[in-house]
């Protein structure tokens, strides 16, 4: 038997991958020719292909019992099916002709039978599975899940499979803050803003996807810390070089929370009630007929929380202005509501489209302003609300005019509607008094009063050809266009309005790659090279001149990589990448918000070499013992970093010239009876300031400083166990405890002040535990959990305290129906070799 695991599958199975093939840009017109070709391409898969066969039957053991969840695949196709829990199974829009049928489950011996189909057949074919004799740690794993096959991509990726985690009270952000080189930092209860900072790399340097899809345009009702985890099935972390198939220009890494799509109908609703009057529901559906393939995906969420938890702050003496001791003051306007609901529906599985769906997304959310980028001035009646619809299609076809070639496409079209209030001329202490300030114009947070709206329109168009040559050689070509305008208006306004004057961004990041598998697999490489461009005009305000400004920018640079991966043995991997990337402003970034975040129309595209390398390693010792370990160095040097700037009260982003980064990380986990699980991870980054003279000649002062307010130790322990059939039949129990660790930071840069004066944030551990009931195979679940066990003092951004302990309880109901159709293909993770 093959000794790469996974291998044995592929002798008998062809992966249909996506081609890209070469194609050079033209600046910002090459986005809309490529999402003109794609439309062009359309016409021509719509065509006739045939009248259609199919098959289907029961997969059971020799004592007649059905066999659920066992793969089904065609010979030199991508066809794959798997059996339900009655152990039946339905592959359907096959050519007619002769075919193999590959039968396989773990610990089952492998059958093939042979098929003759005939134009229209709908032909029977049972199968009877012999377990094998071998002892179950002598069995070698013929397949493996896609969550292992991505993590296996020569890109370094961490891929956590959510699956077991359905049951647990969580969102995606408390989920992903437990990985290494991962630190989510929020700036307070639900609904704040949180930075998520990957091996030292933070904001806008770190892309997010929804199955491949950018999150960039789609506000923020829809974000990490309001995706419900039952929503979820697997989060890919990629780590400095990103795949080209997610078309982005991620100067530090990416995330991909890749949702369930399994094909079946079923139902989740789910509710959890918290402490601070905190709740969440959510309700996801599907269905599917089973023969025409005519598809329905709903599912919408609600989020509410008063976020009104005690913190430490020192407050001054209304007339001395003399500070005082700390005390514990509870925050009076937190609160934050979300709601979100999307509807799709098109076909699945067509001669025409293996996927064809068009919805639309309504979203909104309303947060009161409790005080600035940092907690030294209070507001009372501040607020910001929005309101967004995202029409949405998507197409992916295999085979696509020639066998081996797919396309996969995606478009959107954002409408934004924002409000940034400020209109009242209060000043607050933390206690909730207040006075009228002298100056009338002035609002509680802004210089002047303000009800400034603004209208965000945005379109997005991101499509990936692919050509699997054969089984060792593809290539692929993927391409992201963007465009962003924003104009706003402010009724109360003394001074020039933000925005009067449309400004726009408009960005393409296109794609090319080559990938190769060879000695089965054995060793996987992939070259690619990317072409970012950019061009943005920013109309603002120019107080030295007394009017309107107006600045035009435009960008095109190259960049380029490789990544490698190769197995010493079948249960150790070691990996390499290289990437010299660009990473082009984002709208916030250049435009600001109006409020508290000014406008910058100087920064300039960040520009990183990376580099990674390190090990993966799995393990089973004996029937009863699995270790997991995995370790790796990054190290990158950027150069024109963006990073966020806070005065007092308000913020800027701004350029800073070179930095380097450097980072070690690593993992070890231990898994015991597949019951007793425990995990230790830590993260060491190291980000220095390397511009070693200013703009007039001077040597800088802060020459090889540490970054400042950025953790550069932390880790994560995490222990659990689970109990199968504990009170029932197919019922489960799980234990989890996680500890979160953070070393002392500066706040502000180290050489800058006092070093016995200095403010910094403190080390920092905190703990949280839960307990998760599920019976009923799974379709009545019951999760209890206690985040910050201990009422720890946690903070984060500048110094911003976060709740202490807190309580919540989660209920959830599933119910599902098999649908006799399994062509699960094209997922997105898979594209890229």
């Amino acid at each position: 038997m093959n000794t790469n695991t996974g291998s044995y599958m592929k002798r008998y199975l062809m992966t249909v991958s996506q081609l890209k093939g070469s194609e050079r840009c033209h600046g910002k017109f090459l986005g809309r020719a490529l999402s003109l070709l794609f439309l062009l391409v359309l016409p021509t898969v719509l065509k006739a292909q045939g009248e259609s066969s199919s098959i289907n039957g029961t997969v059971k053991d020799k004592n007649g019992v059905a066999i659920e969840m066992v793969q089904i695949g065609i010979k030199g196709t991508n066809e794959l099916a798997f059996t339900d829990k009655k152990g039946n199974y339905f592959i359907e829009n096959i050519k007619p002709g002769s075919y193999t049928l590959v039968f396989m489950f773990l610990g089952y011996t492998t059958q093939e039978k042979n098929i003759i189909l005939k134009p229209g057949d709908s032909a029977a074919l049972n199968t009877l599975m012999e377990q094998q004799s071998k002892a179950l740690n002598e069995v070698e794993v013929l397949g493996k899940t896609q969550a292992q096959e991505v993590q296996e991509q020569p890109f370094s990726v961490t891929v956590i499979d959510t699956r077991p985690l359905k049951i647990k009270n969580a969102d995606v952000n408390k989920v992903l803050n437990t990985t290494t080189g991962v630190r989510i930092r929020e700036e307070g209860g639900m609904g704040s803003d949180f930075s998520f900072s990957l091996n030292g790399f933070s904001g806008n340097q770190v892309k997010f996807f929804i199955d491949g899809i950018p999150m960039d345009n789609f506000g923020s009702s829809l974000s990490l810390n309001n995706i419900p985890i039952n929503l979820v099935d697997r989060i890919e972390v990629y780590k400095g070089v990103v795949p080209v198939f997610l078309g982005s220009d991620a100067l530090g890494g990416a995330v991909n929370v890749v949702t369930s799509q399994k094909v079946q109908n079923f139902l989740d609703v789910s509710y959890s009630l918290g402490s601070f009057n905190q709740h969440r529901a959510a309700v996801v559906g599907r269905y599917m007929h089973p023969k025409s393939g005519f598809t329905i995906n709903a599912s919408s969420f609600l989020n509410y929380a008063d976020n009104n938890y005690l913190i430490d702050v020192k407050i001054p003496d209304p007339v001395t202005g003399k500070v005082g001791e700390y005390e514990k003051i509870r925050r009076f306007h937190d609160g934050y509501r979300s709601q979100a609901m999307q509807l799709e529906t098109g076909f699945l599985n067509k001669k025409f489209a293996d996927k064809i769906m068009v919805g639309v997304i309504f979203s909104g959310n309303y947060k009161e302003i409790q005080n600035g980028l940092n907690m030294t001035q209070v507001a009372g009646q501040v607020f910001t609300r929005d309101k967004v619809m995202i029409p949405v299609f998507k197409y992916q076809k295999s085979d696509i005019i020639l066998k081996g070639l797919s396309l996969n496409s995606y478009s959107i079209y954002n409408d934004n509607q924002s409000l940034v209030a400020d209109s009242s001329s209060r000043k607050y202490d933390w206690r909730g008094n207040y006075k009228i300030k002298q100056i009338d114009m002035s609002g509680e947070l802004s210089w002047d009063k303000t009800l400034f709206r603004f209208n965000d329109r945005s379109a997005l168009n991101t499509s990936n050809l692919t050509y699997r040559v054969n089984e060792e050689h593809s290539f692929s070509l993927c391409n992201t266009y963007s465009w962003y305008r924003r104009v706003g208006e402010d009724p109360l306004a003394y001074n020039p309005i933000p925005f009067s004057k449309p400004n726009t961004l408009e960005k393409n990041v296109t794609g090319v790659a080559y990938g190769m598998d060879l000695f089965q697999k054995r060793w996987s490489t992939t070259f690619f090279t990317k072409l970012f461009n950019m061009a943005a005009n920013v109309q603002e305000y120019d107080w030295t001149e007394n009017g309107l400004k107006q600045t035009q920018t435009k960008y095109s640079y190259p960049g380029y990589g490789m990544a490698t991966a190769y197995f010493l043995q079948r249960w150790i991997q070691v990996k390499f990448s290289f990437e010299s990337t660009y990473r082009l402003p984002e709208t916030y970034e250049m435009f600001g918000n109006g409020l508290l975040l000014q406008s910058n129309s100087k920064l300039e595209p960040e520009q990183s070499k990376n580099v990674n390398a390190g090990f993966l390693l799995k393990k089973d010792l004996g029937e009863r013992h699995q270790l997991f370990a995995e370790c790796s160095y990054l190290y990158r040097a950027p150069k024109n970093l963006i990073r966020l700037a806070s005065s007092v009260i308000t913020g800027q982003y701004e350029n800073i010239a070179k930095t380097s980064v450097s980072s070690w990380e690593g993992a070890l986990k231990y898994i015991y009876h597949k019951k007793w699980s425990l995990e230790v991870n830590g993260t060491y980054q190291n980000l220095l300031n390397t511009n070693r003279y200013e703009a007039n000649g001077m040597e800088s002062l802060l020459y090889l400083d540490r970054l400042p307010n950025i953790p550069f130790l932390f880790g994560n322990l995490n222990m659990g166990y689970v109990q199968d059939d504990l009170f029932r039949t197919k019922s489960k129990l799980m234990i989890d405890w996680s500890s979160a660790f953070v070393e002392a930071f500066y706040l502000k840069w180290p050489s800058q002040g006092n070093k016995a004066n200095k403010y910094d944030i403190p080390r920092q551990l905190s703990h949280q535990v839960s307990v998760s009931c599920a019976s009923g195979d799974g379709r009545y679940t019951v999760s209890l959990a206690c985040t910050n066990l201990f009422n720890a003092k946690v903070y984060d951004n500048f110094m911003m305290q976060k709740p202490g302990r807190a309580f919540s309880v989660k209920l959830s109901y599933f119910i599902s129906t098999s649908v006799k159709t399994n062509k699960n293909k094209n997922e997105n993770s898979k594209n890229e070799n």
